[in-house]
């Protein structure tokens, strides 16, 4: 009989123990969506432009750039509004002058890939100040379109010609560079 009290004790002790742990949530950190990733270096996207055109194969070319910071136009050009600038740009081939759809989209460095295709992407870096900048080329991408509704919703993963490993999630709208 002493058995059952002991079992009963034992079991109340381990609920006790159990329900006293430090099970607290804890709130997750906050990430934003629109980042570009070169190796170690991450950089919050707070800005897209885009725009496009024909080419001569009857194709258009939808280009994209996105920068780390706001930009103001100044005699029709985009001019980064922080002194130092950093960003991707990138071109797809698609077969209207529309938006691009949905699907995946490869960067090979072949010189006419064709439609559904990246003819080119580099990532940028630069001062306003100055007019400085510097432009890398990236040698093989993954694009993804997820999403092309309201918003554009881009997922990257590269690598440029320095072997850096690139990653770019964007989610947001694009403004039109008038041609």
């Amino acid at each position: 009989m002493k058995f059952i009290p002991k079992i009963l004790l034992f079991a109340f002790m381990s609920i006790l123990f159990i329900s006293c742990s430090n099970d607290d949530e804890q709130p997750l950190p906050e990430t934003s969506q629109n980042i570009l990733r070169i190796n170690n270096q991450e950089f919050e996207l707070k800005t897209g432009l885009y725009q496009t055109s024909e080419t001569q194969d009857g194709l258009f070319t939808f280009g994209v750039i996105l920068y780390d910071t706001e930009i103001t136009f100044s005699n029709g050009l985009p001019r980064p509004e922080n002194e130092t600038f950093n960003g991707i740009a990138f071109q797809i081939n698609i077969d209207s002058d529309q938006k691009p759809e949905v699907g995946e989209y490869l960067f090979t460095g072949e010189e006419n890939p064709g439609v559904n295709a990246i003819t080119e992407a580099f990532t940028i870096s630069g001062n306003a100040q100055n007019s400085s900048g510097q432009i890398i080329e990236i040698e093989v991408a993954r694009l993804q379109v997820v999403e092309n509704d309201e918003i554009y919703v881009f997922e990257m993963t590269a690598i440029d010609e320095e072997d850096n490993e690139i990653e770019v999630n964007y989610s947001g709208e694009l403004e039109l560079i008038a041609n």
